[in-house]
């Protein structure tokens, strides 16, 4: 297996993941917070699929941010550019849209990112997009968001636990697969 195709696969696995701990959410159980300044699963799926239209869109391809491009910060009640990422009182406030939204958000995000993919090359992995960051390369800032969406993925399953202890990973999503 290549390196392209391990992004891939690994990016595919954590997606999966993330998604069947979040099949059947409720309103209720996406907006809610274990603590007044925690986050809740609507604002850590929001972050994640955030992060990486950002990291794909505006970095990695020429596509832009799905963000603007397809219109989902309407779908989310907010501005192209809100809420700033470093305003943790607006971050905290940010409107929760409806679990369909927040998932078809993070689908829309995923599916473009493995069109991506689909084109890279290994040689495109050493590349670096800008010329200020020259060891953020193609395959670092990949790297990046297998990590930032398996750490973010736990806090979801974490969350879901003190939601409701009867509530275990889906059958299937703890295995390793080829």
């Amino acid at each position: 297996m290549d390196a392209v195709t391990f992004i891939r696969h690994s990016l595919n696995q954590v997606h999966q993941r993330l998604t069947e701990t979040c099949r059947g959410l409720t309103y209720e159980q996406v907006s809610w917070r274990p603590a007044p300044h925690a986050n809740n699963i609507g604002f850590i799926l929001w972050h994640v699929a955030r992060a990486e239209d950002r990291t794909v869109g505006a970095l990695l391809s020429s596509r832009g941010e799905l963000w603007v491009t397809r219109h989902w910060h309407l779908q989310f009640g907010n501005s192209v550019e809100s809420p700033p990422p470093g305003d943790k009182m607006g971050l905290l406030s940010m409107p929760i849209p409806t679990p369909d939204i927040l998932m078809g958000y993070l689908n829309d995000v995923h599916r473009s990112t493995i069109r991506f993919l689909e084109s890279l090359t290994l040689e495109d992995l050493d590349a670096a997009p800008s010329d200020d960051q020259p060891q953020r390369t193609v395959a670092a800032l990949l790297r990046h968001q297998i990590t930032h969406k398996n750490n973010h993925h736990g806090q979801v399953d974490y969350i879901r636990g003190l939601q409701d202890p009867d509530w275990d990973l889906p059958p299937g999503t703890g295995v390793v697969q080829e």
